[in-house]
């Protein structure tokens, strides 16, 4: 998603920046889906796309679009229309309800988490008119009893309570076992409904023209295999033996470009809300972020610059350059010459945890170590800087032929 240089995050276009043809595309016809469903019940439409095709920023045009109606447009079906918009992620709502603070038409209460929704909802036994869904690959698949949440689907949950729903969803985001989605899990919910789906295809955040980047990070992703061969144009691709070094490029970028961040797989030790946690390697030591600080996203705020963002941070946002170290869960193998993901190093426990009923295996682990790289690495919009821990794959890395295209 893009986002000013100077502005709130990832849902601003740049000056003289504009839509797609295929972003108007979606726009338009997620507000024809409202307009030819408002009167029914129920209705949903998804949008799916990897990390950095633009699936919140058409969201929320949307979004803006439907308010618009309906506060303004009397002899609309859209007029006085109840509407949300949803998102389980504390810094994306953030983002949200910043926005709302600049425009005439939108107030904070109109975003929400999942589990406020449901309970008020079930509460008032309400319907609202159409719910939006962001990260909808984020809902909670089980009852969490630590966010107050007592049934066994969100998604299930929040369909009984609007007519339309307005989803995005991308299964490579899945972080935790608590919201182990794949995509069969959603078509079996979505068959009983009037649904539709539509795919957002071309990559809007990693500005790389030739697309080798992304490319290099799905293999590496999602194949667990590295391409030797990587050849951009302005977008800014390094490897780094340091990690201190690297630090001091983003530090650099940060004075001259704004946005840059640390940012780190979750292998390294913290526990949320017990003293302060270190990510440490030979020559670089920085804090874990801290969580749930103020109102202001993560990566808006100054004084994080001398801290390390995670997954919790950074999911859904957008930097100019992102410093990625890929930490000790993430190895290499000369002979197999594959990817090897160890689950054992993986620190995150919260993301493991395992409930009454439930079974995950080793593969669901790996798969959501996998998950959060690729997260990790697409958030850079101008560059991405990639530190490894593990010396055998800091040697494969290095022996990547990274070409400018004039």
């Amino acid at each position: 998603m893009s986002l000013d240089e100077q502005g709130i995050g990832n849902f601003l276009l740049e000056s003289g920046d504009s839509y797609s043809h295929e972003q108007e595309q979606v726009i338009q016809r997620i507000m024809d889906f409202i307009q030819k469903n408002i009167n029914r019940q129920h209705a949903i439409l998804t949008i799916k796309g990897d990390a950095g095709t633009g699936k919140s920023v058409v969201l929320f045009e949307a979004f803006l679009q439907l308010q618009a109606f309906a506060l303004n447009s009397s002899k609309s079906d859209l007029f006085r229309t109840e509407n949300r918009l949803l998102v389980n992620h504390a810094e994306m709502l953030k983002i949200y309800r910043k926005l709302s603070e600049t425009s005439a038409i939108l107030k904070k209460k109109y975003f929400m988490k999942p589990t406020p929704f449901i309970n008020q909802m079930d509460k008032l036994d309400q319907l609202c008119d159409v719910v939006f869904i962001d990260e909808a690959h984020l809902l909670l698949t089980e009852s969490d009893n630590y966010n107050q949440f007592h049934q066994e689907n969100q998604l299930i949950e929040i369909i009984k309570h609007a007519k339309i729903v307005i989803l995005i969803f991308d299964s490579h985001q899945v972080l935790k076992f608590k919201s182990q989605w794949y995509d069969e899990d959603l078509n079996h919910i979505l068959s009983q409904y009037t649904h539709e789906t539509m795919t957002l295809k071309k990559q809007y955040r990693i500005q790389d023209k030739y697309q080798d980047v992304t490319s290099w990070i799905n293999t590496l992703t999602m194949n667990r295999m590295i391409v030797p061969h990587v050849q951009t144009d302005t977008f800014d691709f390094r490897i780094y033996n340091s990690a201190a070094k690297l630090y001091e490029a983003i530090q650099r970028r940060n004075t001259s470009n704004g946005l840059s961040r640390m940012l780190a797989t979750t292998d390294y030790s913290y526990t949320v809300g017990k003293g302060k946690w270190y990510v440490s390697t030979a020559d670089f030591k920085l804090p874990w972020d801290q969580l749930n600080v103020g109102t202001e996203p993560w990566a808006l705020r100054p004084e994080t610059i001398h801290e390390v963002g995670s997954i919790y941070t950074i999911q859904g946002f957008d930097l100019n350059y992102a410093g990625v170290i890929i930490g000790p869960g993430i190895t290499y193998d000369k002979n197999k010459q594959k990817i090897i993901v160890t689950s054992d190093r993986y620190q995150d426990k919260a993301a493991f945890r395992v409930t009454k009923g439930h079974c995950f295996n080793e593969k669901d682990k790996q798969r959501i170590m996998l998950n959060a790289l690729n997260v990790l690495l697409k958030r850079g919009r101008k560059g991405l800087y990639i530190y490894a821990h593990d010396q055998a794959l800091r040697e494969a890395f290095n022996n990547i032929k990274i070409d400018k295209a004039v």
